[in-house]
């Protein structure tokens, strides 16, 4: 599949940098955050320090980077517009406000009864989001390999955030007598598992051939990975909130592990047999990152089988940090520069000399950026490992340092002009 990520069909460049603007900001407040968070390294996984850092970042950076990439892909990917722009500002919007209350009422004590109100305003956007989605698709005749990986990460949105909201509902007003650690952990697998996993994987089928120049490549690893990753989370969402035996717990765990091994071995295939072999730093940052989504899934088996705390912390830094922000910041470079320059300069090109792509990024800047993050998540995991509080700030300082260049270079990617 040959793609470009613009078309005449794509929304216009102010609704996919809102959510690219905000993404970025909300980042480098998730690395102001992570420096107060070293007391928790050897804390329960599901506390509310822990609740509130994790939805800054994921809600604030994650989710809303992918939510832009969603926006401007879908009609590349789909060949069709999404069915409403206007929904998209107004989800923006509502998004911002309820997830900020839900990080508020996580991270101020007293103020936790906003967490349900925020929970059902964020619930609302994301149901606006899921609509505009599943509308679109409608309206499609035919539905490609990449097209079915966002519209199951998406159903997967719809069903994990239906969660959320019962779980905020049930903790703030009794709503339900549920188990809520294990309707916290089906929520978040639900998350993670089968919407970022999803959209990752989809979305990375689009990218990483067109970024490394690899065509001819077969896709059967990839439509195992589609299949073993679907199935897994469903089965581990269900096992949780059913209360089935361990062992079928076992088994959606070892098919999640065999889809996400499924998706690495068919990117290694892209890799081998791309045109451009420099290793610049986006390669770097994707190598990283698929390098540390396989120490996370392996920290994750551990803390399954031992039931260790600090095992499943360290599987949410190699995951979260390591793979996430690595994967999510090599293609910012990439993804970044082309929508400007489409939007700025390309109606100058034939009339007027224009920048190159990589003219619109500071080279040196995210060179450096690129290996303090490496070396920031390498000692974060040292904190971790051997529960050492103030290696786990030193990391978090340097992994702030990391974020403000990247923040740097997004401002000077959108402030670029050409030189007289």
């Amino acid at each position: 599949m040959k793609v470009s990520l613009a078309t005449e069909m794509a929304p216009p460049f102010v609704l996919v940098a809102h959510f690219f603007i905000a993404g970025i900001i909300f980042l480098s407040l998730s690395g102001v955050a992570l420096l107060m968070m070293s007391s928790d390294i050897s804390g329960y996984i599901i506390s509310s320090s822990l609740a509130a850092f994790s939805h800054l970042y994921l809600l604030g950076f994650v989710m809303m980077v992918i939510f832009g990439a969603m926006y401007q892909l879908l009609p590349v990917v789909l060949e069709a517009p999404i069915f409403s722009k206007d929904f998209a500002y107004v989800q923006f919007y509502m998004y911002i406000v309820g997830f900020s209350l839900m990080v508020s009422g996580f991270t101020f004590s007293d103020l936790h009864l906003l967490i349900p109100y925020g929970a059902v305003i964020t619930y609302l956007s994301m149901l606006i989001f899921c609509f505009n989605v599943f509308i679109t698709f409608y309206r499609l005749e035919n539905i490609t390999l990449v097209s079915k990986f966002l519209l199951i990460g998406t159903i997967f949105l719809f069903i994990s955030v239906t969660l959320g909201l019962l779980i905020g509902m049930s903790l703030g007003h009794g709503l339900l007598a549920i188990d809520i650690d294990a309707w916290v952990k089906a929520h978040i697998i639900g998350t993670l598992g089968g919407f970022v996993m999803m959209i990752v994987m989809g979305v990375a089928m689009v990218l990483i051939p067109m970024f490394s120049l690899s065509h001819g490549f077969e896709e059967k690893w990839i439509k195992a990975a589609l299949y073993l990753q679907s199935f897994g989370v469903a089965l581990s969402m269900i096992s949780l909130i059913a209360e089935f035996p361990l062992f079928i717990k076992a088994v959606a765990l070892v098919l999640m592990v065999a889809g996400i091994g499924c998706f690495i071995v068919q990117i290694v295939i892209i890799f081998k047999q791309r045109a451009r072999k420099q290793n610049d730093y986006w390669a770097k940052n994707v190598m990283f990152a698929l390098t540390c989504l396989v120490a996370s899934v392996v920290a994750c088996t551990l803390y399954f089988i031992l039931d260790t705390p600090f095992m499943g912390m360290l599987a949410g830094v190699l995951f979260f940090f390591g793979f996430l922000l690595s994967f999510i910041v090599g293609h910012i470079y990439k993804i970044l520069p082309f929508l400007i320059w489409y939007e700025k300069f390309s109606p100058l090109v034939g009339k007027q000399k224009v920048p190159l792509l990589h003219q619109m990024i500071h080279t040196k800047i995210a060179d450096a950026q690129t290996w303090i993050l490496f070396i920031s998540i390498i000692v974060l995991c040292l904190g971790v490992i051997f529960q050492l509080a103030e290696v786990f700030f030193i990391g978090s300082v340097l992994l702030l340092i990391s974020l403000v260049l990247v923040a740097f270079n997004a401002v000077f990617a959108f402030n670029y002009k050409i030189k007289e």
